[in-house]
Protein backbone atom coordinates (compact mmCIF):
# COMPACT_ATOMS: atom_id res chain seq x y z
CA UNK A 1 0.00 0.00 0.00
CA UNK A 2 1.10 3.62 -1.16
CA UNK A 3 2.36 6.00 1.56
CA UNK A 4 -0.32 8.79 1.44
CA UNK A 5 -2.96 5.39 1.95
CA UNK A 6 -1.31 4.59 4.83
CA UNK A 7 -1.76 8.09 6.27
CA UNK A 8 -5.34 8.59 5.73
CA UNK A 9 -5.92 4.86 7.92
CA UNK A 10 -3.79 6.01 10.29
CA UNK A 11 -6.49 8.46 11.53
CA UNK A 12 -8.88 5.53 11.07
CA UNK A 13 -6.85 3.46 13.09
CA UNK A 14 -7.09 5.75 15.88
CA UNK A 15 -10.68 5.83 15.30
CA UNK A 16 -11.14 2.38 15.74
CA UNK A 17 -12.34 1.50 12.04
CA UNK A 18 -10.62 -0.38 10.27
CA UNK A 19 -10.86 -4.34 9.59
CA UNK A 20 -7.99 -6.50 11.13
CA UNK A 21 -6.33 -6.41 7.20
CA UNK A 22 -5.46 -2.76 7.06
CA UNK A 23 -4.97 -2.73 11.09
CA UNK A 24 -1.84 -4.93 10.31
CA UNK A 25 -0.89 -3.42 7.31
CA UNK A 26 -0.75 -0.11 9.05
CA UNK A 27 1.02 -1.42 11.77
CA UNK A 28 3.39 -3.36 9.39
CA UNK A 29 4.69 0.12 7.56
CA UNK A 30 5.06 2.46 11.01
CA UNK A 31 7.31 -0.26 12.14
CA UNK A 32 9.62 0.24 9.25
CA UNK A 33 8.66 3.95 8.63
CA UNK A 34 9.55 6.75 10.70
CA UNK A 35 7.75 9.27 8.64
CA UNK A 36 4.62 7.26 9.44
CA UNK A 37 5.38 6.24 12.69
CA UNK A 38 6.02 10.43 13.95
CA UNK A 39 2.51 10.87 12.51
CA UNK A 40 1.05 7.97 14.26
CA UNK A 41 2.42 8.75 17.96
CA UNK A 42 1.58 12.37 17.24
CA UNK A 43 -2.23 11.25 16.12
CA UNK A 44 -2.14 9.36 19.33
CA UNK A 45 -0.68 12.48 21.64
CA UNK A 46 -3.48 14.38 20.38
CA UNK A 47 -6.00 11.43 21.13
CA UNK A 48 -4.80 11.10 24.77
CA UNK A 49 -5.22 15.28 25.08
CA UNK A 50 -8.50 15.45 23.67
CA UNK A 51 -9.66 12.08 25.67
CA UNK A 52 -8.94 14.66 28.63
CA UNK A 53 -10.45 17.79 27.36
CA UNK A 54 -13.86 18.88 29.20
CA UNK A 55 -16.05 21.33 27.85
CA UNK A 56 -16.80 23.87 30.14
CA UNK A 57 -20.37 23.58 31.50
CA UNK A 58 -22.47 26.93 31.39
CA UNK A 59 -24.49 28.61 34.10
CA UNK A 60 -27.65 28.45 35.29
CA UNK A 61 -27.85 32.00 33.98
CA UNK A 62 -26.85 31.07 30.44
CA UNK A 63 -29.28 28.85 30.01
CA UNK A 64 -32.41 31.34 31.82
CA UNK A 65 -31.22 33.34 28.98
CA UNK A 66 -30.95 30.87 26.40
CA UNK A 67 -34.89 29.31 27.18
CA UNK A 68 -36.45 33.17 27.59
CA UNK A 69 -34.70 34.09 24.17
CA UNK A 70 -36.25 30.76 22.61
CA UNK A 71 -39.43 31.76 24.23
CA UNK A 72 -39.67 35.62 23.10
CA UNK A 73 -38.88 34.61 19.22
CA UNK A 74 -41.74 31.92 19.36
CA UNK A 75 -44.41 34.16 20.59
CA UNK A 76 -43.15 37.00 18.06
CA UNK A 77 -43.41 34.59 15.28
CA UNK A 78 -46.70 33.33 16.69
CA UNK A 79 -47.52 36.96 17.24
CA UNK A 80 -46.51 37.98 13.07
CA UNK A 81 -48.71 34.95 11.97
CA UNK A 82 -51.34 35.65 13.80
CA UNK A 83 -51.29 39.42 12.53
CA UNK A 84 -50.96 38.08 9.16
CA UNK A 85 -53.61 36.05 9.25
CA UNK A 86 -55.96 38.49 10.99
CA UNK A 87 -55.12 40.88 8.41
CA UNK A 88 -55.94 38.72 5.45
CA UNK A 89 -58.83 38.39 6.99
CA UNK A 90 -59.82 41.87 7.32
CA UNK A 91 -58.56 42.97 4.07
CA UNK A 92 -60.61 39.82 2.68
CA UNK A 93 -63.60 40.66 4.11
CA UNK A 94 -63.23 44.72 3.96
CA UNK A 95 -62.84 43.74 0.08
CA UNK A 96 -65.88 41.33 -0.25
CA UNK A 97 -67.68 43.82 1.00
CA UNK A 98 -66.60 46.26 -1.23
CA UNK A 99 -67.76 44.05 -3.94
CA UNK A 100 -70.51 42.58 -2.37
CA UNK A 101 -72.92 44.57 -4.83
CA UNK A 102 -71.27 43.20 -7.50
CA UNK A 103 -71.70 39.74 -6.30
CA UNK A 104 -75.32 40.08 -5.33
CA UNK A 105 -76.02 41.76 -8.88
CA UNK A 106 -77.91 38.78 -10.65
CA UNK A 107 -76.54 40.00 -14.60
CA UNK A 108 -73.13 39.30 -13.67
CA UNK A 109 -72.37 35.67 -14.01
CA UNK A 110 -71.06 32.97 -11.54
CA UNK A 111 -67.47 32.42 -13.01
CA UNK A 112 -66.78 36.58 -12.91
CA UNK A 113 -68.34 36.97 -9.54
CA UNK A 114 -65.12 34.01 -8.46
CA UNK A 115 -62.56 35.52 -10.60
CA UNK A 116 -63.11 38.42 -9.08
CA UNK A 117 -62.76 36.97 -5.17
CA UNK A 118 -59.61 35.24 -6.25
CA UNK A 119 -58.34 38.26 -7.55
CA UNK A 120 -58.77 40.51 -4.21
CA UNK A 121 -58.06 37.20 -2.08
CA UNK A 122 -54.60 37.11 -4.04
CA UNK A 123 -54.26 40.74 -3.42
CA UNK A 124 -54.47 40.58 -0.01
CA UNK A 125 -52.37 37.89 0.29
CA UNK A 126 -49.38 39.99 -2.02
CA UNK A 127 -50.41 43.15 0.44
CA UNK A 128 -50.02 41.50 3.83
CA UNK A 129 -46.88 39.15 2.52
CA UNK A 130 -45.04 42.53 0.84
CA UNK A 131 -45.88 44.84 4.19
CA UNK A 132 -44.42 42.00 6.45
CA UNK A 133 -41.12 41.81 4.36
CA UNK A 134 -40.73 45.48 4.20
CA UNK A 135 -41.21 45.54 8.50
CA UNK A 136 -38.48 42.56 8.34
CA UNK A 137 -36.18 43.67 6.15
CA UNK A 138 -36.45 47.38 7.91
CA UNK A 139 -35.29 45.74 11.41
CA UNK A 140 -32.77 44.05 9.75
CA UNK A 141 -31.11 46.93 7.44
CA UNK A 142 -27.36 47.46 8.56
CA UNK A 143 -27.25 51.05 7.39
CA UNK A 144 -30.52 52.69 8.17
CA UNK A 145 -28.97 54.98 10.22
CA UNK A 146 -26.77 56.31 7.76
CA UNK A 147 -27.66 59.66 5.08
CA UNK A 148 -27.43 58.99 2.04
Amino acid sequence: MNHEKIKELILLYHDGELGEKDKKEVEEHIAHCPECQKEFEEMKKLEEVMGKMELKKPGKEVWEVYWASIYNRLERKAGWILMSIGGMILLFYGGYKFVEGIIQEPSISLFLKVGILAFLAGAVVMLVSQIKEQIFVYKRERYKEIEK
